[in-house]
């Protein structure tokens, strides 16, 4: 594989899905040429938000996206063409080898790729929120809610554990953040993450789930296809 990126990128092989992890932080000081691996578009976009670090988030995430595309494709970063589903979901156009999804919050990103499973994933700093008890009522269904009843000690936890189980899968699927508790709920059955109703009208049965976490206090979920996946975590760091 040609290295487009300027660090290690293993070939992605089928039955395996690639996690990466990059701290926005480390990279803060290459943030100028970063910048010029984006599209104009991206560019653009850049200016839309509306603080320094959500700026800097934004710049480093579309740039490393772009340069590990374009080493899994053996291509320039400028000539990996990026689209966007009607729902919100990111994919490459005229390309159908690479899927991939990311999520970043704060000062980490996370990236997941596979040439053979569809992928989402979902990344949460666990931190205070002031309408907390709203937003559990709002996002967890009865049944949800009662890990949290049973250890209100680690509420937040438990809340944004839950989060991410919903919006990686939904990020999987291609249908966005709608969620509502009739639509979407899971349980935790001897540690693993489980998928117990659906109505968005296709089978949830063919995912798989994985919990991760980062250092810092973060909560984060991978959602795939298929069994018997190899996933391979990855760290960028070119301090």
């Amino acid at each position: 594989m040609s290295d487009q990126s300027g660090f290690a990128v293993p070939d992605l092989l089928k039955g395996e899905i690639h996690l990466w992890t990059v701290s926005i932080d480390k990279l803060k000081d290459q943030a100028e040429h970063l910048e010029s691996l984006l599209s104009e578009e991206e560019r653009r976009k850049v200016s839309f938000y509306k603080f320094e670090h959500t700026q800097l988030s934004y710049v480093v995430s579309q740039a490393v996206l772009r340069m590990l595309l374009a080493s899994y494709l053996d291509v320039k970063p400028a000539d990996v063409k990026l689209g966007t589903h009607k729902k919100g979901k990111p994919y490459l156009i005229h390309d159908r080898s690479v899927f991939f999804n990311i999520s970043n919050s704060y000062d980490l990103c996370v990236f997941a790729f596979s040439c053979n499973a569809e992928v989402g994933i979902d990344l949460e700093k666990i931190r205070d929120l002031p309408d907390i008890d709203q937003l559990i009522e709002k996002n967890l269904t009865r049944r949800e809610r009662k890990y949290l009843l049973k250890d209100p000690d680690h509420k937040l936890s438990w809340f944004f554990r839950f989060w991410t189980f919903k919006e990686s899968f939904l990020k999987a699927t291609g249908e966005g953040m709608r969620l509502t508790p009739e639509n979407l709920e899971f349980s935790l059955e001897d540690g693993a993450i489980k998928l117990r109703s659906v109505n968005y009208g296709f089978d949830g049965t063919e995912w798989q789930f994985l919990e991760f976490s980062r250092a810092g206090n973060y909560t984060g979920t991978l959602t795939y296809t298929g069994k018997g996946i190899l996933i391979k975590e990855m760290s960028v760091d070119r301090e």
